[in-house]
């Protein structure tokens, strides 16, 4: 009979913070949520490090300000002087290998996704296997007649309000190959779709509503060491 072996997904240490490395590609609203709402920040766990893969990315400055230093790895350029297409995988994974390289130096515990775009690949999937943080903009414990994941991909807020959800919730998941598929940490309170307004609209108080606080919860278990792992299946459970 095998057995089943957990253990935490980070391990608290006397005298030592969580180190969190962000990844972002915009205005980095969950970064700027908790450097001016959380009171674990500074306690349990610290910024260490940031990269974007936009040049022209706001969330630069936010960092930047913070203290937190902010390596710039453009996306497109990369591909660019390698004539390489969006779609095309090896140069994608070369440029993961690259951001790989640009953040060890922080010696991080887990990688949060601010806003990142690009869909994480190898090798920086298996490096940080389930310790990449993202939030998604909707509820994932919604499922649908095959007990799916109903509202993953892009533009799910949309989808929600016209699927008629009188609420919306934002999801922090560990991130696996299968997009939005990861195991769930943390739920925001829900916030309300109000008659008339446009997702647009929504989405944005979902990032002070909804992504910010639900990050904070996410943080605050993985820094406490609550976030166990069986590493037979992958599965993560919260004590």
């Amino acid at each position: 009979m095998s057995i089943s072996i957990r253990k935490p997904l980070y391990r608290p240490q006397p005298g030592r913070k969580m180190r969190v490395v962000v990844l972002f590609s915009g205005g980095a609203s969950a970064l700027k949520y908790l450097l001016e709402h959380d009171p674990n920040l500074g306690e349990k766990y610290e910024f260490v490090g940031a990269l974007t893969d936009r040049p022209d990315a706001s969330g630069i400055s936010i960092a930047k300000k913070a203290g937190i230093p902010v390596e710039v790895l453009p996306f497109r350029g990369f591909l660019k002087e390698r004539g390489a297409s969006f779609q095309d995988l090896k140069a994608r994974e070369a440029y993961f290998a690259e951001v790989l390289k640009r953040i060890e130096k922080w010696d991080s515990d887990v990688l949060m996704l601010s806003g990142f775009m690009l869909i994480v690949t190898e090798p920086l999937l298996s490096t940080y296997r389930l310790r990449i943080l993202n939030v998604h903009p909707a509820d994932l414990t919604i499922t649908d007649e095959l007990g799916r994941r109903k509202y993953v991909g892009l533009d799910v807020v949309r989808k929600a309000i016209e699927a008629g959800e009188k609420f919306t919730r934002s999801t922090v998941h560990l991130v696996t190959e299968e997009v939005d598929g990861g195991p769930i940490l943390a739920l925001s309170e829900p916030l309300e779709v109000e008659p008339g307004i446009s997702p647009e609209e929504h989405q944005e108080r979902m990032k002070w509503a909804c992504d910010g606080p639900a990050y904070q919860r996410a943080l605050e278990l993985l820094a406490e060491g609550r976030v166990w792992i069986r590493e037979d299946t992958g599965q993560v459970e919260i004590r």
